[in-house]
């Protein structure tokens, strides 16, 4: 059930401009989504439209088809005239009758519907149920809420499309005194698509600048990346992400000559700050990078001291910058080993031109750890750690000035089980860029395993909120930092937002179920923990559940011996064998 927010005062400001604004959005809009989505629509209601699907998935997928279509039309129309959509959906009994379709079914959508915000999707616990791992959307419950004329209390969702997760962010962060940017992607105007690592890795690395400000709060970079090749205001990509400033240009490469426009926005008044461009050789990008960021802190921090860029980066050979940043593009492309084989060649020819350029070998630190946790299990772990651990601290040896390089190294630490040199490395990576989203989530992990997780979860919820298009391994962390601090029921939650977890973490859902008492759940949780690890076993054929147990807590280093034994009888609740673990 959708119906349009404020069709009454809308059709009294300009009823022949709204009944034809409706029926445009009927026509091209909603009767195509609800075609393609398999559905049928059933009736109009002159502000609204009730529709019917056999599948719940499709439902959903339709709902967010139309939200994400209204919102692109609204852009196009002066804000006093937008139409803005208002939809729940509801999985239950419904009763034919004169090519209508009636009952308590279509009644509780219809309730949603008025319980929802402009823009907004509200679904029923019985949808939500069908639906969870399914859609690439979240869902918030919200509690058991009395709908007018149904007898029963009804559990609702709300559906957390990107603009409603981004609006809580624009009423909570927008507001603070703290100034807050977004880098939008270059635009690559080379002419060659082949050439978009190359803007794209420019932008990565001004985003990797300005995070290093303490007073500045910069968006991270897959969240800014969203809008890629997208034509949207500034103002409504700054709503949705809450900064105030946004940053956006545009890169030109021919062989070895770089043109770049920037400009710096303020987004409440669509007023440039300043703009300029530049045309350099190649080995002047970096300057190039440095002038940029500068210029966009002395414009929102004017106190800041310039001297701090002076040490924020150890210019590398032209050539190792550009291997480089192909390596960051594969490595980012896909999580999986093809990737990461691809993108080790890059960083491996990258440090092969320049031995003294540091950023490589973290990157480099960061795949050999990639495959003791991503990739088969049951392989020895301890080559591709060792091969992490010189990685890391050849990157530290080469600038400590680097907090990726930091955080490498103190992973690695984590992972011999040396704790205080972990923290040590930790605190310094922070210190050195506090503003990295992706440095924040680890480093909650980190303080997780380090015995402090309620520092763990403050940390990873800042950079959930500094990325709020997160991969969906931040809510993974975090429900383990949940699980670790007893907090099983907001565990539970946020799991069931993932909708492709990793193949250990059913283990932990096992043992939270355990706990909470649901035996049912916990013994289903551990069997699909066997059941996906056993498929990706490499290791011994004869090896059991015992086996898959010891491999799932050798990425635990918990350094409190109570916070492993209260994964281990956890997981003996939820009925695995431990072993002698």
């Amino acid at each position: 059930m959708a119906d349009v927010v404020g069709y009454s005062r809308l059709t009294r400001l300009d009823e022949e401009g709204t009944l034809a604004e409706v029926r445009l959005r009927l026509n091209e809009q909603i009767r195509p989504a609800i075609r393609r989505h398999r559905g049928k629509l059933v009736k109009t209601m002159g502000d609204g439209a009730l529709a019917e699907f056999s599948s719940p998935v499709d439902a959903l997928h339709c709902a967010l088809a139309l939200q994400e279509a209204s919102g692109a039309r609204n852009r196009t129309v002066e804000k006093e005239k937008q139409l803005e959509l208002r939809i729940g959906i509801n999985l239950g009994d419904i009763v034919l009758e004169d090519g209508d379709i009636l009952g308590d079914g279509v009644n509780v959508a219809s309730r949603l519907q008025t319980l929802a915000e402009p823009g907004g999707i509200l679904v029923s616990e019985s949808l939500a149920q069908h639906v969870k791992g399914k859609v690439k959307a979240g869902l918030e419950d919200l509690g058991e809420k009395k709908l007018k004329n149904i007898p029963e209390p009804v559990r609702v969702f709300k559906v957390l499309v990107p603009g409603a997760v981004a609006g809580v962010l624009r009423k909570s962060e927008k507001a603070g005194v703290t100034p807050s940017i977004a880098v939008l992607p270059f635009v690559n105007m080379s002419g060659d698509p082949e050439q978009r690592y190359f803007s794209d890795g420019i932008t990565e690395d001004i985003i990797t600048e300005l995070a290093r400000f303490r007073t500045l709060s910069v968006i991270a970079r897959n969240s800014s990346f969203v809008y890629r090749d997208k034509a949207i205001d500034v103002k409504q990509i700054a709503d949705e992400l809450g900064v105030q400033f946004v940053v956006e240009g545009s890169v030109r490469r021919l062989e070895e000559r770089v043109r770049i426009t920037v400009q710096a926005i303020n987004a409440d008044s669509r007023r440039h700050i300043w703009a300029d461009k530049y045309d350099v050789d190649l080995s002047e990008i970096f300057a190039v990078q440095d002038d940029v960021t500068r210029r966009v802190v002395a414009t929102l921090v004017p106190k800041l001291e310039a001297e701090e860029l002076e040490s924020a980066r150890k210019r590398p050979h032209a050539r190792a910058y550009d291997c480089y940043l192909r390596g960051k593009a594969a490595y980012y492309s896909a999580h999986d080993a093809r990737a990461w084989s691809e993108a080790s060649k890059f960083f491996e020819e990258a440090v092969a031109i320049d031995p003294q350029f540091a950023a490589p070998y973290c990157y480099l630190a960061r795949i050999e750890n990639n495959f003791t946790m991503f990739w088969v299990a049951g392989t020895p772990l301890e080559p591709f750690r060792e091969r992490a651990w010189q990685y890391a601290r050849k990157a530290v040896a080469l600038d400590d000035s680097d907090a990726h390089a930091h955080f490498c190294l103190a992973w690695c630490h984590l992972w011999r089980h040396e704790f205080e040199a972990a923290r040590k490395h930790l605190d310094i990576s922070m210190r050195l860029n506090p503003n990295d989203a992706e440095r924040a989530v680890d480093r909650g992990t980190t303080l997780m395993y380090l015995g402090d997780v309620d520092a763990g979860i403050e940390s990873m919820t800042l950079g959930i909120r500094l990325n709020p298009y997160h991969p969906d391994a931040f809510l993974g962390d975090l429900a383990e930092a949940y699980f670790v601090a007893h907090r099983y029921d907001e565990m539970l939650k946020l799991a069931e937002q993932i909708p492709d977890p990793s193949p250990r973490f059913p283990a932990w859902k096992s043992a939270a179920y355990a706990y909470a008492g649901r035996m049912e759940e916990a013994r289903r949780e551990a069997q699909n923990f066997v059941t996906k690890v056993r498929a990706i076993w490499a290791g011994d054929a004869s090896a059991g559940t015992p086996e898959y147990v010891s491999w799932l807590l050798s990425f635990s280093p918990f350094r409190n011996e109570a916070d492993r034994r209260h994964l281990v009888e956890g997981l003996k609740r939820a009925g695995l064998d431990t072993g002698n673990v």
